[in-house]
């Protein structure tokens, strides 16, 4: 029996006048035409939320519709087995329901809206029947199954079987629950009842099973990087690629990264990872994971060692010859600690050099005059005017390399003082050992015997006075 509005009353009977049925054909048929790909695609959900009863249960039908802002009036349009129910309301009410009249394919439908996709009702004359939801049922989904017998019997003990293995038994709970199953737990489900009327004495033992198959939420997670070759400084991004059930299309999802264990980036919408200028250290096995926003299902993908290539090979400074000796295009001055660096360009990616210490050998040792002796007298190879501050420089035949000595201060010393003539007594009169004729002037000379220094003296003048003159 089938109640499309609250106001009005049962009814066994009701019949579809034959003009009234080929009108709803045509709504059915323009409101189909064209709709595949609409913007608002309904739902039919069940009140209670099974998708198999016993002829006389009720059940409640909903065309649920994405919300729209500001909410809009509606009129619906329902369907079992493609062919239209009269009415217009948003709920479906079965009242007492019947094999033949209400069993089949429920869809639902506004106007200028999509249809929904169909909803099996499975209408049975069972006397225990394991129910179970309408809609599929994906992994992370809640799952409850109920033991359900025909009305006017009592009922106790009942069991609840997945493959044959006893998973629960219960004297008065008829329901069996799963929060967030699994696809491992799809299976055969059985439960069983023992019932009797209420004026009957005999007691009987009722089994009904049914497949539950968990459909997958979404595939597992894989790894990709591009490029598929990364050298150090390029962008990369690392992409967690799964595929969403389309029917759970509006399932939230969020991914998270690691590399070597470690956590690169933490949950969030995006299924891509990147990392502007990778580097070297970047490198390592990465694994992604995917859960629902709730964290009821979580897959990780298989590991994925990424390989960040190097742009230029470490530096190495390198010296020509191996051992440099000054004059070499570099001087003395030049030795100490070198360091090279190499970058691209844009700066992305910079390399060092280790530190290598370069050592610039002498062509010749410092310069220092000497003089031999180390007290030269006037004579010896020299001469009183050769004192003086001394120099001495020496270069290489093509001048790259010149050298200078300190100043060296040479003082020749005299052999002997400087000669004066001195005459005894200073007054001579003719006959002190001198003649009159002795008048005149008066030099004395001292050489060495070699003749190599002579010194004079100044000239003297000696006078011879005469007795007469005294």
């Amino acid at each position: 029996m089938v109640k499309t509005s609250d106001s009005q009353k049962d009814s066994h009977n009701f019949q579809v006048p034959a003009t009234m049925s080929v009108f709803l054909a045509i709504v059915f048929l323009s409101l189909n035409m064209g709709k595949s790909g609409g913007a608002i695609k309904p739902v039919v959900t069940f009140t209670p939320n099974w998708g198999n009863i016993i002829h006389y249960d009720d059940v409640t039908l909903t065309c649920d519709v994405p919300s729209t802002v500001p909410e809009e009036p509606r009129t619906y349009h329902w369907y079992r087995d493609k062919r239209p129910i009269p009415g217009d309301q948003q709920r479906l009410h079965i009242i007492r329901s019947s094999v033949g009249r209400d069993r089949g394919d429920y869809q639902c439908q506004t106007i200028g809206g999509d249809i929904s996709d169909p909803v099996f009702l499975d209408v049975t004359h069972n006397h225990v029947i394991l129910q179970r939801p309408p809609s599929a049922i994906y992994e992370g989904d809640p799952l409850t199954l109920r033991c359900h017998h025909i009305r006017g019997f009592i009922a106790i003990n009942t069991k609840f079987y997945k493959d044959d293995q006893e998973i629960k038994s219960s004297e008065s709970d008829s329901t069996f629950h799963i929060p967030n199953i699994t696809r491992s737990q799809s299976g055969r489900y059985k439960c069983t009842k023992q019932i009797q009327r209420y004026d009957i004495t005999n007691v009987m033992e009722i089994s009904d099973e049914s497949f539950i198959s968990v459909k997958e939420l979404f595939s597992p997670p894989k790894i990709k990087v591009t490029p598929s070759r990364v050298i150090g400084g390029d962008e990369m991004t690392v992409r967690c690629d799964t595929r969403l059930d389309p029917l759970r299309g509006s399932t939230e999802l969020h991914f998270a990264f690691y590399r070597d264990g470690r956590t690169v980036r933490g949950y969030d919408v995006s299924d891509t990872y990147r990392v502007p200028s990778s580097q070297l250290e970047d490198s390592g096995k990465y694994i992604c994971e995917v859960r629902t926003a709730s964290g009821t299902v979580r897959k990780r993908s298989d590991e994925l060692y990424i390989q960040i290539y190097e742009l230029f090979s470490p530096l190495k400074i390198e010296v020509t010859p191996s051992r440099v000796i000054e004059g070499d295009e570099m001087t003395l001055e030049d030795s100490g600690k070198y360091i090279c660096e190499v970058r691209t360009a844009s700066g992305t990616v910079r390399k060092r050099s280790d530190e290598l210490y370069i050592q610039i050998y002498e062509l010749f040792s410092p310069l220092k005059i000497e003089v031999t002796p180390s007290r030269v007298i006037e004579g010896d190879e020299m001469t009183l005017e050769d004192s003086g501050k001394y120099i001495c420089e020496v270069r290489t035949a093509s001048g790259t390399v010149r050298k200078r000595s300190d100043e060296l201060y040479i003082q020749i010393y005299e052999l002997f003082s400087p000669l004066k003539i001195e005459v005894t007594p200073s007054r001579v009169i003719e006959g002190d050992e001198m003649t009159l004729e002795d008048s005149g002037n008066y030099t004395c000379e001292v050489r060495k015997r070699s003749g190599s220094v002579r010194t004079i003296s100044d000239e003297i003048y000696i006078q011879i006075y005469g007795e007469d003159m005294i």
